[in-house]
């Protein structure tokens, strides 16, 4: 088995609501080093409910890691 690069469509989630965040766009993307090589990270631009923007890396945000700008966090202090 090769291996290779793994290409995702970077606008399947733009315009879903997450949480509270809605996916405004594509911000773009960063290589960061990791142990099994380089990784190739991809970020987006949210809005949350209290009118706040957010960029949040996909990965965290496909997987409901992130509900939030952190308002609901600051608010339950």
């Amino acid at each position: 088995m090769k291996k290779g690069k793994i290409l995702i469509n970077v606008n399947d989630i733009i315009g879903k609501r997450l949480g509270k965040l809605e996916v405004i766009c594509y911000v773009g993307h960063r290589y960061t080093m990791t142990k099994g090589g380089p990784r190739v990270r991809h970020y987006y631009a949210c809005k949350c409910d209290c009118d706040r923007m957010a960029i949040i890396q996909r990965g965290p945000l496909k997987n409901n890691l992130y509900h939030s700008c952190g308002c609901a966090r600051r608010k339950a202090e």
